[in-house]
């Protein structure tokens, strides 16, 4: 079954399930000083998920087709098909990524893209990727390419399939980057200052960070350099955000004239994992808001705070988290109200409470479907995995299997994490399964969704209630009259 992910922006994941082919793709827009555009590609395959076999040398290589595809008005304009092969090894032992970057010149305009993925060694399925791009650099503005997320950079003295202006530039092909991942170099040009400023002006180019959705520069990531005008100009810098907290961001990059006014932007959006930041929620900070007038205002009660604060938790950043579990206990009502009308104005900043009183529905639904006796429903797996992804496209209950504790399969064809800790992914599973049998307190067991619980001895562990193995190699359960759980958690109905 073919999957493709798109991870926002330009980014995004090939993966076929029968072949288990996994590649990011991202790809940029650049100019040249006599005004010829030009698209790169930037392919990352990751080698564990491709077939090896002995080449000619005896050495073990993963072989991978691309094909690329660029038309316009229903005419091709640009295509090329090549092998992508891995480094060679000794062994399959440690299969590690392999890269590819392609250049295709085009004219200004729309064009459909369309890009071609095919394990040559595997079962020959074909992943394949469709999206609209438009190129346009006028010859009267000041423009800034695309920025390229890179994983490093160097100076080089030769020049390589990798090299811009005297740099190996090694493309960073997902805009998520997790907890591991503590810097950001990137890569841009500046095109036609010199025509439109004048020769040898200074001007500014000023880079930062924002968080996406309030769209306000967080000043500890915020750079600039003078800058002399030229044919193109270049930006090649790097943030470091070792203590950048979870969410949603846009590398920003300003020009300036000498004036201070803006004359072209150009931004990239990133998604941020990193539940280790130490940079958290700052009390200071919450008691400057306002909330006098607001719809948070309205709301009183440190009881009812509390409860609605709780229910609010499964979409919560880890900052967010934290706060809410140490912070809280002690506080007062008016900083409940700051901490509850920050959080939904950073989700929304024109209409918070509409984001709220949304939000608040899907609340007091699984808190009528989800609830125990002991639990809310938004305190259940169930009802945290709701809030947290939305409301999945299928649901199949299983209440009465044979040997099978009572279960229930969600699938999600797109799930987006509103709490910001994942990225976005496709065709993604949960199985949820009530072992008390009385109970409406329904567990998540299984999911092959990134971030979430995931048990390869779950298929046991379901039929737990009639079959017991001391077996920890013992992975499936054996088949029997009515059961369906292995089938339908792969192939849904």
């Amino acid at each position: 079954m073919k999957k493709v992910i798109f991870l926002f922006g330009a980014c995004l994941l090939f993966e076929n399930a029968g072949a288990q082919v996994t590649a990011y793709f991202s790809k940029c827009a650049f100019n040249t000083p006599d005004n010829k555009p030009y698209v790169e590609t930037y392919l990352s395959v990751l080698g564990k998920s491709v077939s090896f076999k002995k080449n000619a040398n005896g050495k073990f290589q993963g072989a991978v087709e691309i094909g690329i595809l660029f038309s316009k008005d229903g005419q091709i304009k640009a295509s090329r098909k090549y092998n992508l092969l891995s480094p060679e090894l000794k062994d399959t032992l440690s299969r590690p990524p392999f890269i590819d970057q392609q250049r295709f010149q085009l004219d200004t305009g729309n064009y459909e893209f369309e890009m071609m993925v095919t394990d040559k060694n595997g079962n020959g399925q074909t992943c394949t990727l469709k999206e609209k791009i438009r190129l346009d650099f006028p010859a009267d503005r000041i423009t800034v390419s695309d920025i390229e997320l890179l994983v490093s950079f160097s100076k080089t003295e030769t020049n390589g399939p990798l090299t811009k202006n005297g740099f190996d530039l090694i493309p960073y092909t997902s805009d998520f980057f997790p907890e591991n991942v503590n810097e950001i170099p990137f890569y841009a040009e500046i095109y036609n200052t010199n025509p439109l400023l004048g020769e040898n002006e200074k001007f500014l180019l000023s880079y930062y960070i924002e968080s996406y959705e309030k769209r306000t520069q967080l000043s500890k990531y915020a750079l600039f350099k003078k800058e002399t005008t030229q044919p193109v100009n270049v930006l090649l810098s790097r943030f470091n955000i070792a203590e950048l907290p979870s969410g949603n961001y846009n590398l920003v990059v300003d020009v300036k004239n000498k004036s201070n006014e803006l004359v072209a932007q150009k931004k990239v959006f990133f998604q941020r994992k990193n539940p280790k930041s130490k940079t958290g929620i700052n009390v200071e900070d919450l008691t400057l808001i306002a909330v006098e007038n607001t719809f948070a205002s309205r709301i009183t009660g440190k009881d009812t705070l509390s409860e609605i604060l709780r229910s609010m938790r499964p979409v919560a950043s880890e900052a967010e988290k934290n706060f809410l579990d140490n912070q809280l206990k002690l506080a007062n009502e008016k900083l409940m109200q700051q901490f509850f009308y920050n959080f939904w104005q950073s989700r929304s900043q024109l209409s918070p409470e509409d984001a709220w009183q949304k939000y608040y529905q899907d609340v007091k639904a699984v808190n009528a479907k989800f609830s125990t006796f002991s639990f809310k429903g938004y305190e259940t797996d169930r009802g945290r995995v709701y809030l947290q992804y939305g409301s999945p496209d299928k649901m199949e209950p299983h209440p009465s299997e044979p040997n099978a504790y009572p279960y229930e399969i969600w699938v999600y064809y797109r799930l987006n994490d509103r709490s910001y800790l994942n990225p976005a992914q496709t065709n993604k599973q949960f199985i949820f399964f009530n072992r008390d049998l009385v109970s409406n307190n329904y567990q998540i067991l299984h999911s092959d969704a990134q971030g979430e619980t995931h048990d390869s001895n779950w298929q046991m562990k379901l039929h737990a209630r009639i079959i017991q193995s001391n077996d920890f190699e013992h992975k499936k359960a054996p088949d029997h009259f009515g059961g369906n759980s292995e089938n339908d958690f792969k192939n849904p109905r």
